[in-house]
């Protein structure tokens, strides 16, 4: 680690301590904006499914691909210059096929979750702030997180599974991963592919994913699942400037299962 990082992890800890401290002028200063992206920029969940529905490619950025852009590692993929830079030019996408997404600003499923965001932006916001356009939409990405089978319940089940209704699928996933390739979302796709990756550090990977997937497919059409983490997203926008309709669904379906089963309970 150089001196240079580890001074920037110094201070990004000393932020973290000093939130309850400066949360309320902190909020004072910057709610506005976030509002003003969450009501006017940040399409609802059950829109940005609409628009994966009418075949945009769906590229998700959350805690972990912010804090790489940052620079900063996080616990299953290691920061690097050439990562960060692909994240924020995927985050500066023109390219219609393909829906950039961001996650909750100051609404969630709940008060937990809320002020988990809030903290995150607290010490996150002022960089990403400045990546962003103010004149163009996102879409959200907490659409494979449990919020949206919460919020959503049956709306959100119906809309994921009408994607893949009868279709060719590829999965990307890293070993050992939490994604349950046999959940009862995926029980009406016609066939699929699965394709391993690494479980740490996959962007190393995301070349041979490519490969592999241009190798062994050849329709475009088929539908392409990622849960790869950061990868995912990196991967999501590489498939669709190849023409396929990529989605990062992230670890949807252990979001399924904690949402219903805190409905049950």
């Amino acid at each position: 680690m150089t001196f240079e990082s580890a001074m920037r992890r110094f201070k990004l800890r000393m932020k973290k301590r000093m939130y309850k401290l400066n949360k309320k002028r902190w909020l004072a200063e910057n709610q506005s904006d976030l509002q003003y992206f969450e009501e006017k920029l940040l399409y609802s969940m059950p829109e940005t499914l609409q628009l994966v529905a009418q075949g945009k490619s769906l590229a998700r950025f959350g805690d972990g691909e912010i804090t790489l852009m940052d620079g900063d590692d996080i616990d299953f993929q290691k920061s690097s210059p050439e990562l960060a830079l692909e994240l924020e030019n995927i985050l500066k996408n023109q390219d219609e096929k393909l829906l950039v997404c961001l996650p909750t600003m100051l609404t969630a499923c709940d008060d937990d979750e809320a002020n988990w965001w809030l903290k995150f932006w607290y010490v996150r916001w002022k960089d990403l702030k400045q990546k962003l356009s103010f004149e163009h939409s996102y879409g959200h990405s907490m659409v494979t997180r449990p919020d949206f089978f919460i919020m959503y319940p049956e709306q959100a089940v119906q809309a994921w599974k009408s994607i893949w209704q009868n279709r060719k699928t590829v999965l990307i996933t890293g070993e050992g991963s939490k994604l349950n390739l046999e959940h009862t979302l995926f029980n009406n796709v016609s066939a699929r592919q699965i394709i391993y990756s690494k479980a740490t550090n996959a962007y190393a990977d995301a070349e041979r994913i490519i490969a592999e997937v241009q190798k062994n497919t050849a329709e475009q059409n088929c539908l392409i699942l990622i849960a790869l983490g950061p990868t995912g997203t990196v991967l999501a926008k590489r498939f669709s400037d190849l023409g396929y309709q990529a989605l990062d669904i992230g670890h949807i379906t252990s979001s399924y299962d904690a949402a219903f089963q805190q409905k049950a309970g």
